[in-house]
């Protein structure tokens, strides 16, 4: 029987993404501005962020699990409803209660059961959307790279000109209708049913077996390592490092700069990894692993400006190339019923290597200066980078 391809499928899986990430893009800048005027207090605003960051790494487990058993498809439409409607539960406590510091935690904290999980739940449709379209893998993922670049460098700018120009509360509902119409793109979908292979069939995955199953694959285990190494190196970076030396010398345009040479380098790898077809899995890891070095080694020269901004341009490129071939990896490698923990798995090590990072570069910073820290980490990442590339002969 011949296979039927929709392939509006993949435009609209795509546009459902666009919207998804520019809702979050906006929400990210509209957030803590919230909490400030509502509060009045600076530090409330990072108290917030880390009420709400603590119980992620437990809704990316549980949202795995929900993943696999509900459906990628349904988890991804239910997910972006919760996100919806927690902006719209904003709303409704600020219009009719106090939209106290609370408030805004138990709300952050119900929008995160959304947003993380539909990260997740999207990735994880990839693989069924290639199949139903009649593209490619490669193709599918590297068009979402390039989109989560779009939407990084002009979300927070359109978020800022929104903000300006019109009420917060419009600016809210503007937020949450991106998401809810990124329900309804995603609930449009036409998929063809992929099935699972009869060995697959037979195996019955449950508790930590299934979790454990899911790094079995060598591939998939070399890169969570790496996500972590990279996660725990480049997080100082940008949430240290570069705001205090750009702080230190009053350039906030320059901060922003090098924020936005990161996006344009994620549009740019995304675009360049989705029609370089020929390339061979291991040449794209080799490509990745070498950008990402020379990427850390320009971060690291804090006093060039110039040299910082290329050097997030490259990060953002290798990234492109990266990133990509990881989604490759988990939905051809990882059983079907186990791909919603796959990438619920990947979002948790990230969760989890972010404070590891902060806290360890808070205490190094009582020993060495900024500059040298930054040197230090494109030292160590040099280290992960030679592994992986050895690792990476290995087992792609």
């Amino acid at each position: 029987m011949k296979s039927t391809t929709f392939p509006a499928t993949a435009w609209l899986y795509l546009a459902s993404a666009a919207f998804s990430n520019f809702g979050n893009a906006v929400a990210t800048l509209v957030w803590p501005w919230l909490v400030l005027q509502r509060t009045g207090d600076p530090a409330a605003a990072g108290l917030v962020a880390t009420l709400i960051g603590i119980p992620t790494v437990v809704v990316a487990i549980v949202g795995g699990h929900l993943i696999d058993t509900v459906g990628r498809k349904p988890m991804s439409v239910i997910s972006d409803v919760i996100s919806a409607s927690s902006i719209v539960a904003v709303i409704a406590v600020d219009q009719y209660w106090d939209l106290n510091l609370w408030w805004l935690v138990i709300i952050g904290i119900y929008g995160a059961v959304g947003d993380i999980p539909g990260f997740a739940a999207r990735n994880a449709l990839m693989g069924d959307v290639a199949a139903s379209s009649g593209k490619s893998l490669e193709w599918v993922a590297g068009i979402m790279q390039a989109i989560t670049g779009v939407s990084f460098l002009l979300g927070p700018a359109l978020g800022g000109i929104l903000m300006a120009s019109l009420p917060l509360t419009s600016v809210l509902w503007i937020t949450a209708g991106c998401s809810l119409f990124a329900a309804v793109l995603t609930f449009a979908l036409r998929l063809t049913a992929t099935g699972s292979s009869e060995e697959e069939e037979q195996q019955v995955f449950s508790g930590w077996r299934a979790w454990t199953a899911v790094l079995k694959s060598a591939p998939v285990r070399m890169m969570a390592i790496i996500n972590g190494i990279a996660e725990i190196l480049v997080i100082p970076y940008l949430l240290i490092f570069l705001p205090a030396h750009f702080e230190s010398i009053n350039a906030p345009a320059s901060l922003g700069a090098t924020m936005s040479g990161f996006a344009v380098g994620l549009m740019v790898g995304g675009v360049i990894s989705a029609k370089m077809d020929s390339l061979s899995p291991l040449q794209r890891w080799w490509i990745g692993m070498g950008l990402y070095t020379l990427a850390f080694a320009g971060m690291a020269v804090l006093h060039v400006t110039w040299i910082v901004i290329v050097g997030m341009v490259l990060a953002g490129l290798g990234s492109g190339f990266v990133t990509p071939l990881q989604n490759v990896f988990i939905t051809e490698s990882v059983p079907e019923q186990l791909r919603g923990r796959a990438f619920s798995l990947m979002g948790a090590i990230n969760l989890l290597a972010q404070p590891v990072g902060l806290a360890a570069a808070t205490v190094a910073l009582g020993f060495a200066s900024i500059y040298s820290l930054a040197v230090v980490c494109a030292v160590l990442w040099a280290s992960g980078a030679l592994w992986a590339s050895v690792e990476g002969k290995r087992v792609l």
